[in-house]
């Protein structure tokens, strides 16, 4: 919880300086990285825009090797809980990522609506499956399974107290990292769930009216999932013990009402994730393109005569978000979590008390 609070006021003080530009002023393709472009000038709005870039299509990659990490949970030859179908050597698992990355690519080159279609499906599904874990707290009764290293013991408050205060492991079911754990490393995996707070603005482009829109939906985005997240992490801290979470790095499915639902809710997550990371990287770096700050970069500005979709933008975060899948999935998120912070503390660092005071004067 002390990090989701500290990833939420990261994005919280984001938001509010983003919803200060896009309401001031005209908004167009690029998301943050035209409003900040804006601003502050093309230097130091474009050297933002390419450590955004890169963020975003870090994030692509993570979630395009998330899905397949969670199929291969269920599904892998020699880790799969429910079937061993799925071959899961390291260059299988690779190629897996690769075809979703191709189909979430196909998806976005056949244009903005098509996305949007996909999105709202993905979206029901994803809300189901979040809001089973607590309902699952309230009706799956006590269990133990020594063989899947599981004790769960309903809502109680000893559970609660056990898990109250944190204990970095060595280890631990799913860890890639070696060596114990730190705060740093587990910020790091985590900051890239909460990181989502640019997606609507980077689709500032295909909004109808994107300086009410964006600071809107930011911040009902950034309340919506700040609840259910804690409704989520309490839930599963009342009533499952901490050497469970240590034990089986599935636990979350395995004492849900619904496997299917949670796996359902997984695949929805990251699909839905890799699709924006595509669509939203690639909206960028044609507005990046657009503003000739980068030689050689113009090819990237192009887009289609219906719609502007950004055709050689898409394909080259296809490229990028494929070189990144080579990383293993905590790396990733790390990658990513770094050109996220980097790209917000000096975007406020830029926005300093001097020339915000230029800003909103310009304003009135």
């Amino acid at each position: 919880m002390g990090m989701l609070v500290a990833a939420y006021a990261i994005n919280l003080i984001t938001t509010f300086s983003l919803s200060a530009i896009a309401s001031n002023g005209t908004v167009r393709g690029g998301g943050a990285y035209y409003l900040i472009s804006r601003s502050l000038g093309p230097e130091f709005g474009g050297s933002i825009g390419i450590v955004f870039y890169l963020g975003f299509v870090f994030n692509t990659g993570l979630n395009a090797v998330g899905l397949i990490d969670c199929i291969k949970i269920n599904f892998g030859a020699t880790a799969g809980n429910w079937a061993n179908i799925l071959p899961d050597t390291q260059w299988y698992l690779y190629l897996w990522s690769t075809l979703v990355l191709l189909i979430c690519t196909a998806i976005c080159l056949a244009g903005s609506a098509i996305f949007a279609r996909a999105s709202n499906g993905l979206l029901v599904i994803l809300l189901i499956a979040t809001l089973s874990i607590p309902l699952s707290a309230l009706v799956v009764s006590p269990f133990e399974n020594r063989k899947l290293g599981i004790n769960y013991t309903g809502i109680s408050l000893s559970t609660f107290i056990g898990n109250l205060k944190p204990q970095l492991t060595r280890g631990a079911a799913g860890s890639q990292i070696n060596g114990k754990e730190t705060f740093q490393d587990l910020f790091g995996i985590l900051f890239p769930a909460t990181g989502g707070i640019f997606a609507g603005a980077s689709m500032s482009g295909d909004l109808k009216n994107p300086s009410k829109s964006i600071p809107r939906g930011t911040l009902y985005g950034l309340g919506t999932t700040f609840v259910l997240y804690t409704l989520v992490i309490l839930a599963m801290a009342a009533t499952i013990t901490r050497s469970s979470f240590a034990r089986n790095s599935h636990v979350i499915q395995d004492t849900n009402i619904s496997g299917v639902v949670i796996l359902a809710g997984e695949f929805a997550s990251s699909f839905f994730s890799t699709l924006m990371g595509v669509i939203g990287s690639a909206k960028l770096l044609q507005a990046l393109a657009r503003d000739n700050l980068l030689p050689g970069f113009w090819i990237f500005g192009q887009g289609t005569k219906k719609g502007d979709e950004p055709t050689y933008a898409i394909l080259m975060t296809y490229v990028v978000a494929q070189i990144t899948m080579l990383c293993d999935l905590n790396q990733i998120a790390s990658f990513t979590t770094m050109t996220y912070l980097v790209g917000i503390f000096y975007t406020l660092g830029e926005l300093r008390p001097s020339k915000m005071s230029r800003l909103a004067n310009h304003c009135r």
